[in-house]
């Protein structure tokens, strides 16, 4: 078990009555203190997920998992895993994709607001349910395939039995039965809203592809009062800024990679094609041969490209099938690099908020590394499993604890008031 040290003295109380409240100690380990500012997020959104009361004891179990997540975050340290090539570089994954989030943030999020006659066409759309079907491709090319053959006379149902994989959309033509806001995709459901019954929609770009939707009826609500419309307005603005907030991205970044005006050199495309899709490295993807040309004169080598493009995942890197793939993707990196030039410029990545959620982040990542390496060791074939598992992490952390030094103020555990409405 640990071997606590309670800090519950005159002197120590005397301390905490001089700090601000949000500023006090509640726990040390290896001289690492947490903070009741770092605790009070956690600690409330954990009694909300799982509807526990506060109270001392759950207040305490709490902490202790805290604790129990410094003491493997100190053991990484402690054996050089947090600079193997692996972690750094997950960790520059999520410094970018959290800096990137940022800025949007900064960027997008003023575009967003609602103006009054949006948001009671949003209260409108919230009273009406929508039956829809829709036909689906993962690219844009494909799908415009699909409309091109829609268009021709070609049967919605036999599209639908090459177009999904799923077997029930295939049997049902795609039909997604009925809808409300807030079920599908934002873009989707823009789409869809906006639609008259029995229109065919365009190709829309959501997050898992592109879809043609028709709306095949719809039910509505026809009693909608001034004060149901009050009511709702909070629940609303925060649909209005996720219909909104989508698309205000994609124009954004559509004009940020026309300013950049890419280029590319064809010959050292192809044979950069070739190599990815053949998934058979030669000297080609090392030359300093130039492959992407910018309006401002800047360059890419061939060498440098395939680096940026080594850095995706796999699900990303998998997606490369045709040179449009390739090209998109180049696109979407040279406007995702210029992205966090400007976000760093703008010190995005120095606020309080940015360096702590960061530092959550990489710390998880490494605990659920080190976990991982340790549930690793208990045979997969054994009996009774999870209840090795369990034995092998309490006698891992309980080791850890013996090798640190670890203090609890129980005076301010026990002291600290809760925010009760933040908990519910």
């Amino acid at each position: 078990m640990y071997r606590f040290l309670f800090i519950i003295s005159l002197i120590s109380s005397l301390f905490v009555s001089c700090e601000k409240p949000n500023e006090q100690t509640l726990a040390n380990v290896n001289e690492k203190a947490i903070s009741l500012e770092s605790f009070l997020p956690r600690y409330t959104d954990f009694l909300s997920k799982t509807h526990h009361q506060d109270n001392l004891l759950n207040r305490h179990i709490f902490l202790n998992s805290m604790i129990d997540e410094q003491l493997i975050v100190d053991y990484a340290a402690d054996n050089n895993i947090v600079n193997d090539p692996k972690v750094n570089r997950e960790k520059q994954r999520m410094y970018d994709q959290l800096l990137l989030n940022q800025f949007f943030e900064h960027e997008i999020s003023p575009r967003t607001k609602a103006t009054d006659p949006e948001l009671r066409r949003l209260f409108t759309w919230s009273k009406t349910s929508l039956h829809v079907r829709h036909l689906f491709a993962r690219d844009l090319e494909s799908i415009k395939s699909i409309q091109m053959e829609l268009e021709n006379g070609a049967d919605w149902n036999t599209l639908a039995q090459t177009c999904f994989n799923d077997p029930v959309l295939k049997e049902k033509g795609g039909d997604l039965g009925w809808i409300n806001m807030g079920d599908m995709d934002p873009a989707f459901e823009v789409m869809a809203y906006s639609l008259k019954d029995t229109d065919i929609s365009d190709p829309v770009k959501t997050k898992y592809g592109f879809s043609i939707i028709q709306v095949m009826e719809r039910e509505k609500d026809i009693f909608l009062t001034e004060q149901d419309y009050q009511l709702e307005k909070i629940w609303l603005e925060i649909m209005a800024a996720q219909y909104k907030k989508l698309p205000a991205i994609r124009a954004y970044t559509d004009s940020a990679e026309s300013q950049l005006g890419i280029q590319f050199e064809q010959e050292a495309l192809n044979d950069l094609f070739l190599v990815i899709k053949n998934n058979n490295e030669s000297h080609n993807i090392y030359s300093r041969s130039e492959l992407v040309f910018f309006h401002n004169g800047n360059k890419w080598t061939v060498r440098e490209t395939y680096s940026k493009l080594n850095e995706l995942s796999s699900r990303q890197f998998n997606h490369i099938i045709m040179k449009e793939n390739l090209i998109s993707i180049i696109k979407g990196l040279a406007v995702r690099e210029q992205f966090l030039q400007k976000a760093e410029r703008l010190n995005l990545h120095k606020t309080p908020l940015f360096t702590e959620t960061l530092d959550q982040k990489h710390n998880s990542y490494l605990i659920n590394l080190c976990l991982n390496k340790l549930y690793d060791t208990v045979p997969f074939d054994i009996d009774d499993r999870s209840q090795h598992i369990k034995t092998a992490y309490l006698n891992f952390r309980n080791e850890l604890a013996d090798k640190s030094s670890i203090t609890i103020d129980s005076l301010a555990v026990k002291s600290f008031v809760l925010n009760q409405r933040v908990a519910s």
